[in-house]
């Protein structure tokens, strides 16, 4: 896990609008962050552009490969696949 990823975004700065790369570094920070909790079942309330890049990085079949969009208050459901604490992909997302 990377030490600047904490349980708040640290990775996300209000006073600046992020670039593409910044974003999907956030979102894998997060990821990696997210593999690193016990729990089996966990609840990810975010804004609909994090996680249409999220999907479309991971998973992009499950928007079509591009041609669907996330909007806020979408609900998805995925497998957050890892191995030894190290995050390796997302399975299963779907639009629920």
């Amino acid at each position: 896990m990377d030490p600047e990823m904490g349980e708040s975004d640290n990775a996300w700065r209000p006073d600046s609008r992020e670039n593409m790369s910044e974003l999907t570094h956030r979102i894998s920070l997060f990821l990696q962050m997210l593999v690193q909790h016990p729990e089996g079942n966990i609840v990810v309330f975010t804004h609909g552009v994090f996680i249409e890049v999220c999907i479309h990085q991971y998973c992009p079949q499950a928007l079509d490969n591009g041609r669907k969009r996330v909007y806020n208050c979408n609900m998805f459901a995925m497998d957050c696949v890892s191995r030894d604490g190290t995050f390796l992909r997302l399975d299963n997302a779907h639009q629920i």
